[in-house]
């Protein structure tokens, strides 16, 4: 069980903080075709909907996880890892890692994880400074981001669905974040249900007390 929990925390750290050490990139020039696509994104981040789902982890070690999610874009997300294992619950400005459903919570600011990109870009909008890529596929398209200050740690690619040309079929569904030394840290998500609303139960952070006795 102690091994599991540190392997947790590893894992767990490995989301947040996999990113802090980037280094700040320059900025790609955005032509004309690439700001249509920047505005169609910004639409699409704007217009997202709660969701949840199932998830899945590719590792900078090349381990893979999975669990369940319950996100209510920008300020509220939460990833329960299958198995008893952990749960990261993003609430505000904090995020609560749990090794085990029950357990206390370790607190860490948003602002020091490259989830602060992410949610930046999602809550007010992708400004040019920030894209360092852009590349449009077949079927997906990706753009990477980072926070042009640097005061933000970290980069995030954000890859979307691409439906033809009408936006409303563009949908958000992985993103990957990458530090100095080239180690990737991916999430994707599957089986994705849309919702009106996400009840606040689906974000309470359970903490299960001992007893001393």
């Amino acid at each position: 069980m102690i091994a599991q929990r540190q392997n947790f925390k590893a894992l767990a750290l490995a989301v947040l903080f996999s990113a802090l050490l980037a280094s700040p990139l320059a900025a790609a020039p955005l032509g004309a075709q690439e700001g249509i696509w920047l505005a169609r994104i910004n639409q699409t981040l704007k217009a997202m909907p709660p969701m949840s789902g199932r998830f899945e982890q590719k590792l900078p070690n090349g381990g893979h996880a999975a669990g369940s999610y319950a996100i209510d874009w920008p300020s509220r997300l939460r990833f329960a890892y299958d198995g008893g294992g952990g749960i990261v619950t993003v609430k505000g400005k904090f995020v609560a890692v749990q090794e085990q459903p029950g357990g206390e919570p370790n607190w860490f600011p948003v602002a020091l994880t490259p989830l602060s990109v992410l949610r930046q870009a999602i809550a007010q909008g992708i400004a040019p400074a920030m894209v360092t890529d852009f590349t449009l596929r077949e079927d997906n398209y990706s753009i990477t981001l980072q926070d042009p200050s640097g005061e933000l740690p970290g980069t995030a690619q954000l890859f979307f669905t691409r439906t033809g040309g009408a936006r409303d079929g563009d949908r958000l569904y992985a993103w990957r974040l990458t530090d100095v030394q080239n180690l990737v840290t991916m999430v994707r998500l599957s089986e994705i249900i849309t919702h009106d609303k996400l009840a606040a139960s689906h974000f309470e952070i359970i903490e299960i007390e001992e007893d001393d006795y």
